[in-house]
């Protein structure tokens, strides 16, 4: 885990940002889900930038600490912001798309004979 205390108090133009509300409960919660080590990484990174905001770092330095874009960490801290269950949202978001066309139950033969079922003439 990245240690906050650097980053809060580092000197920097501009107010201070805000920090994300976390419960203890869901402090704890997320630092389960990060501290395996089979654990996907962009769920440790989002935890990580989680905890990072939760702290009071601003998220451009939030960004440099994880190494992602700035932007990347602003939309996760608006949906952190807007869920109910900030541990919750750590996962991808369903994604949209065409589904699965596998299906387990046997299509009916085709009606007509292929070409190799013919008789030969």
């Amino acid at each position: 885990m990245i240690n906050p205390e650097p980053w809060v108090s580092r000197p920097h133009p501009g107010p201070r940002a805000q920090p994300l509300p976390l419960t203890p409960e869901q402090r704890e919660a997320v630092e389960a889900a990060i501290r395996p080590a089979k654990a996907e990484q962009r769920v440790v990174r989002r935890g990580e930038a989680l905890l990072l905001m939760a702290a009071g770092v601003s998220q451009g330095d939030a960004a440099r600490a994880l190494g992602v874009h700035e932007r990347t960490v602003q939309k996760w801290r608006q949906r952190f912001l807007h869920a109910d269950d900030p541990v919750s949202k750590l996962a991808d978001a369903p994604r949209s798309g065409r589904p699965i066309s596998l299906s387990r139950t046997p299509m009916p033969p085709a009606s007509k004979p292929r070409r190799a079922d013919r008789p030969k003439t």
